[in-house]
């Protein structure tokens, strides 16, 4: 019977640790503002989202007919990223995101203006240029916001964050339970205790191992594409780096066990060994 209560703790904590890593990755990487924020920075963000916004807009000038000096300095690099971190940052806090355009709306007019001084324009030419100020205008809006339900998101990401949190501390007491019992079951053989837990340490680790392998099979990471590059380059590179911890916490807990259960056992036999040289020494 307690051969049986051993190895159903020793599951419990196996499963335990696998879902304390895994909310512990989840929680330490998109479920961090600074990480993210981090990763953008990691992966020029800024800098290939102001290009695809800079590109986004020579689209238009073709169709207007005006020169496309009229877009040369209308949004700089500095303002993507500006807007960016506080979209970031209303997402994470569940507040109203406003993304100022009226800059933009105001160095265009004043690109148009000065590329058309002396150039008397009819009522039809000037609700066309009006057109496409706003029609850049907006495009600059939903290339930085890229989705509208952020809202959505955040709900999304506050309930997933009290559970993680959650999670992590259920996992933490299952666990501590877990060693506690198996402490008290197996008090008078000190050696099985650090056995069934490092065996649980490797069945983790391996489990982990396996995950990231399955994942691998299904999913093509390198070809994440969302949106535009930009999205789909940090998208990537998160997406990497989670798969690659669940590699580390792996391999980490599968050294610790084989670590563990070649020591338990060393010193066992070892203890074994003088008993019985003591014994025989003293017959």
């Amino acid at each position: 019977m307690k051969q049986f209560i051993r190895y159903v703790l020793s599951a419990l904590l196996t499963l335990s640790l696998i879902i304390l890593i895994l909310v512990s990755i989840i929680s330490s990487t998109i479920l961090n503002e600074k990480y993210v924020l981090n990763k953008l920075e990691e992966t020029n963000y800024y800098s290939n989202i102001y290009e695809t916004v800079k590109s986004n807009f020579e689209n238009y000038i073709y169709q207007s007919g005006l020169d496309a000096k009229v877009l040369d300095d209308i949004v700089s690099q500095e303002k993507v990223k500006e807007d960016t971190k506080s979209i970031i940052s209303h997402i994470y806090n569940g507040l109203e995101e406003q993304i100022d355009a009226e800059t933009i709306k105001q160095n265009l007019n004043a690109n148009i203006e000065n590329s058309l001084k002396n150039i008397k324009l009819s009522s039809t030419q000037k609700n066309a240029i009006e057109t496409f100020v706003n029609t850049v205008t907006d495009e600059y809006t939903d290339t930085i916001l890229h989705f509208g339900f952020e809202k959505d998101i955040y709900t999304v990401y506050h309930k997933t964050s009290k559970y993680v949190e959650l999670a992590k501390k259920i996992m933490l007491v299952s666990i501590a339970v877990c060693l506690i019992l198996l402490v008290l079951i197996t008090l008078k053989r000190v050696y099985r205790i650090f056995n069934f837990a490092a065996i649980s340490s490797v069945a983790a680790g391996t489990f982990l191992i396996i995950i990231k392998t399955m994942i691998d099979s299904k999913i093509h990471v390198g070809a994440i594409s969302i949106l535009n590059d930009a999205i789909s380059l940090t998208l990537r590179d998160i997406a990497t780096e989670i798969l690659q911890n669940l590699i580390s916490y792996g391999c980490i807990l599968i050294a610790i066990g084989i670590v563990t259960i070649i020591l338990a056992n060393l010193i066992h036999n070892i203890k074994k060994y003088k008993k019985a040289y003591k014994k025989e020494q003293e017959d």
